[in-house]
Order: C-alpha cells, then structure tokens, then sequence
C-alpha cells in the first residue's frame, strides 16, 4: 500500500480549517468599542463618583487609581479602597471578580476639592490578548 502525499499548501489549508471548527469561537468586540472605560458622574467638590464600565468579556482584575490633592482625607470609600497614600493624593483599589455592566465607585472626601484637581487611571489585562492596558481619565 502506498501512502498519499498532501501537497504543503493543502495541508496548511487543512490544518486552519480544522482549527477554526475544534476552536471556541473567541467574543470580539467591535470596531470603537472598548473593553473598560471610566469617566467621573461627579469630579469635584466632596463626593467623587467614578462609573467604569465594563464590556464582555471582562478582565478578571481591574486596578484603579484615583489621584486626589496632596493632603486629602477620605472619609468613606465604596468599595473600600486597597490603599490609600494622604499625603501623595493617591488611593488604590483592586476590584476583583468584576462583571460586565456599570460600576460605581464613590468617596466621600473631608473638604471639597476643586474642579480640575483630581484624575484617575484604570489598569487591566485583556483576556483575549493578554496585553495589559493602563486607562488614564479626567473630569
């Protein structure tokens, strides 16, 4: 009995074929869209409010960083925040577990702080292509 021979070209052809039916379909997002996105529902005076949100699939972990006047007291954070550095100004929080949808972070601040004086960043691995994107965003 004599073997057959597939050509190269044929094979590969075979090869992605195969692949594109025993692999999951991978959720894409589509062209504009993102996977998070934050913006500040109120970014002055003393309750802060930060929306993020979160498309599908979502990371796993989100870090967020809020920067606040040096010297700032937070009086209440929801969810309570990871860390939190007075006198640089900076809070950090490590939201696990996240879904997508809407989320609201919130702090209640000791004094009001003026418009323009705050920024945020969003940090996160994408779990489509593992690329870790860091999201900075202001009032």
């Amino acid at each position: 009995m004599k073997a057959k021979i597939i050509h190269p070209k044929r094979q590969g052809l075979l090869l992605l074929t195969l692949l594109m039916l025993l692999l999951p379909p991978m959720p894409m997002l589509h062209a504009g869209e993102v996977l998070v996105s934050g913006r500040y529902l109120s970014g002055a005076g003393q309750d802060i409010q930060l929306q993020i949100t979160v498309a599908s699939p979502a990371p796993g972990t989100l870090i967020v960083i809020q920067k606040l006047p040096a010297g700032t007291v937070i009086e209440t954070a929801m969810p309570a925040f990871h860390q939190y550095d007075a006198g640089k100004g900076e809070g950090k929080w490590l939201l696990t577990q996240i879904r997508p949808g809407r989320h609201v972070l919130s702090l209640r601040l000791a004094q009001p702080v003026a418009a323009g004086t705050i920024s945020g960043e969003i940090r996160y691995m994408d779990p489509a292509s593992g690329r870790l994107t860091n999201l900075p965003f202001r009032p």
